[in-house]
């Protein structure tokens, strides 16, 4: 009785131990799905009865046992070791429920007929990155249920007349990255349900008469990044449901009248980066239900006025990177559906005024980087859905008046990188929704007090690199939901108190590069949102107290490149949320006591290639700063030891004076760590210069 009671409780423990979670593996969804990733198995381990799903990818798994896999629906053996296996079983194990199965990167070579004969439910079946050159005949066989294949990232060299016959249900085919030459006639004969081929990324040169023959539902083609030197016109016509095709970077130089004429259902075809350099009147004859065109970075240097003229639908025209020079007047007449218009990277110097005439729902319009000399002021008066409208890296040195009236619905004005001088102060006007003006890098020198008077919902204004030398009072006042304003690279010398008056949302102000000599204590009182001010290169020689007060949420504050002599100790009051200082460059001697004190949570802060004087009794409240928060220091600034041996124990001269040129360098943190070592804490600071000499050569050897 005592043994059966014991085989019995054994008994109990095995059917146990076969419900529990493999050891290094997680269990999900009680536990059906099993993920063992990463974990170094050299084998697949028992799984819980029920087991519907197996991710064990990365692992060094060599083969497959026979038994306890059959309940498997998905198995994800991505990047293991099952050459040999595969190699040496000419037949997977019976799984036949599986649906899913992942063999990529494995390092497979070469696939049995009928290997995966005892998967008949299988659906999916990737074997991308592996090392296969040839694809056996039958290696598809009794695959009936199969409708997407990854063959990608192999070394395939020829796809075989018959090689696909046995996998009548594909819809989706991943041949990309492989060694494909051309591709023969018969392949897809028994494709017919194929929806999506993908050849891109392979070497194809040709293909050869009926390849496509017999892939009668095909919707997605893509033969990019290949070697072809012409549109495969007559084998396309086996494929005329076809709604999308992608010819980019080919050798393609022209595009045949009529060439794409049997696709009455294409959607979208990209052409990008070939060899073209001109278009017929007829190359796009026949696409009525083009809705997405991409000519870009080819040498097209002129179109014919009809070129466009049965794209009744399309919604995308891609012109970027040509050699275009000029544009037919009616070049656009029939594209009224036309949403987004890519001219940009060409040659462009002028447009004929009627060029958008009937581009009533354009939304995208970029015409920047060309060589555009001026705008007739009507030139954009029927683009009434326009969104946004890059001119940039033109050569306008004028806008008409009225050039951009019309433009309700703009949102985004880009205008940077032009030779424009001046703007007329209603330049603007009726711009209501526009989040987002550039007129950077232009020659203005002035701007008129309602230039932005209509703007109210801009929250990007860059003005920087022109030449502004004032800003009329009450400028900005009108945007109110101004985020970001960039005056940098500019010719202003002074700030009034009403220059950001209204500028509550403001968060970035960069005022950095001009010849700003000082700024009124309350030029910053409105900007209680302030995040980022970047007041580096300017002439600042000094700074009012409660300059910063207004600015509680500051998180940034760059003074680098002044000529900042002191610093008022309650300079920094307020700025409690301060993570970044930056003072390089400046004319400091020393920080009087507390000057940093208030910054709690600054992170880092920049002090080198100042005129910190280690002679001066104030420096070792920096010393005793930067001993404490070394961490923050993100430079390495030195102290100087002048000539003059009196100003050591002594303060009385002005640090308006010019400060007395050094003699010996030291690095700061070893200088005030030499200190601290021959220094008492008690010992008074006037007692310091005395001890000097032997400081000096206490840090010489620290360097």
């Amino acid at each position: 009785m005592m043994l059966a009671a014991l085989t019995l409780a054994s008994l109990g423990i095995l059917a146990q131990a076969s419900d529990l979670c493999p050891p290094s593996c997680h269990c999900f969804d009680n536990l059906t799905t099993v993920a063992c990733q990463d974990k170094g198995l050299s084998q697949i381990p028992r799984l819980p009865a029920g087991t519907f799903k197996l991710f064990i990818s990365n692992n060094q798994i060599e083969e497959i046992p026979e038994r306890g896999l059959k309940e498997l629906q998905v198995l994800d053996l991505t990047q293991n070791q099952l050459s040999i296996f595969l190699s040496l079983n000419p037949v997977w194990p019976s799984m036949t429920k599986l649906s899913r199965l992942l063999l990529r990167d494995n390092g497979l070579t070469s696939l049995h007929p009928g290997q995966f004969l005892n998967c008949p439910a299988l659906v999916f079946l990737d074997l991308s990155k592996n090392r296969i050159k040839h694809l056996t005949m039958g290696f598809l066989h009794g695959l009936l249920n199969l409708k997407i294949l990854f063959l990608s990232h192999n070394q395939i060299e020829m796809l075989q007349e018959e090689v696909l016959d046995e996998a009548f249900n594909l819809t989706e085919l991943h041949l990309n990255f492989n060694s494909l030459r051309q591709i023969e006639s018969g392949v897809f004969r028994s494709s017919a349900k194929l929806e999506k081929l993908v050849l891109s990324n392979n070497r194809i040169i040709r293909v050869m008469e009926a390849a496509f023959r017999g892939a009668v539902g095909l919707k997605y083609l893509d033969l990019s990044c290949n070697q072809m030197d012409a549109v495969p016109s007559e084998q396309l016509r086996d494929v005329n449901k076809l709604k999308s095709l992608n010819l980019a970077q080919n050798h393609v130089v022209t595009l045949p009248a009529d060439c794409f004429s049997s696709l009455t259902e294409l959607e979208c075809l990209i052409l990008t980066s070939n060899n073209l350099t001109t278009l017929s009147e007829r190359s796009l004859s026949g696409l009525k239900n083009l809705k997405e065109l991409e000519l870009s970075q080819n040498f097209l240097s002129s179109l014919p006025s009809n070129v466009f003229e049965d794209l009744v639908k399309l919604t995308f025209l891609d012109l970027y990177r040509n050699q275009l020079t000029e544009l037919p007047s009616d070049i656009f007449r029939n594209l009224s559906n036309l949403s987004d218009l890519q001219l940009n990277s060409n040659q462009i110097s002028t447009l004929p005024l009627e060029v958008f005439n009937t581009l009533h729902k354009l939304q995208d319009l970029m015409l920047s980087h060309n060589h555009i000399l001026e705008l007739h002021p009507a030139l954009f008066t029927n683009l009434v859905s326009l969104q946004i409208l890059q001119l940039a890296h033109n050569a306008l040195k004028h806008l008409p008046e009225d050039l951009f009236h019309k433009l309700q619905a703009l949102k985004e004005l880009r205008l940077h990188d032009n030779h424009i001088r001046s703007l007329h102060p209603s330049a603007f006007n009726g711009l209501t929704r526009v989040a987002r003006v550039s007129i950077s890098n232009n020659h203005l020198s002035s701007l008129h007090p309602d230039q932005f008077k209509d703007l109210s919902r801009l929250k990007e204004l860059k003005l920087d690199r022109n030449q502004i030398v004032k800003l009329p009072l009450n400028l900005f006042t009108p945007l109110g939901k101004l985020v970001t304003l960039d005056l940098g690279h500019n010719n202003l010398s002074e700030l009034s108190l009403y220059s950001f008056k209204g500028l509550s949302d403001l968060k970035n102000l960069r005022l950095s590069f001009n010849p700003l000599h000082s700024i009124h204590y309350n030029t910053f009182q409105d900007l209680c949102n302030l995040r980022k001010l970047l007041l580096q290169n300017n002439s600042l020689q000094s700074l009012p107290l409660g300059l910063f007060q207004p600015l509680p949420k500051l998180i940034e504050l760059n003074l680098d490149e002044n000529k900042l002599v002191h610093l008022n100790p309650g300079v920094f009051q307020g700025l409690k949320y301060l993570e970044e200082l930056s003072l390089k460059s400046n004319q400091l001697r020393y920080l009087e006591s507390k000057t940093l004190e208030p910054l709690r949570r600054l992170e880092l802060i920049h002090l080198s290639d100042n005129l910190w004087d280690c002679t001066c009794k104030d420096i070792f409240h920096l010393c005793n700063w930067v001993s404490v928060h070394r961490e923050k220091l993100r430079d390495k600034p030195s102290c100087y030891f002048t000539s003059s041996s009196k100003s050591a124990s002594s303060k009385s001269s002005s640090w308006t004076e010019s400060p007395p040129p050094p003699q010996l360098a030291l690095f700061l943190l070893d200088y005030c760590a030499a200190a601290a070592a021959r220094c008492s804490p008690s010992l008074p600071l006037e007692l310091l210069s005395v001890l000097t000499p032997s400081l000096i050569a206490v840090a010489h050897s620290h360097l």
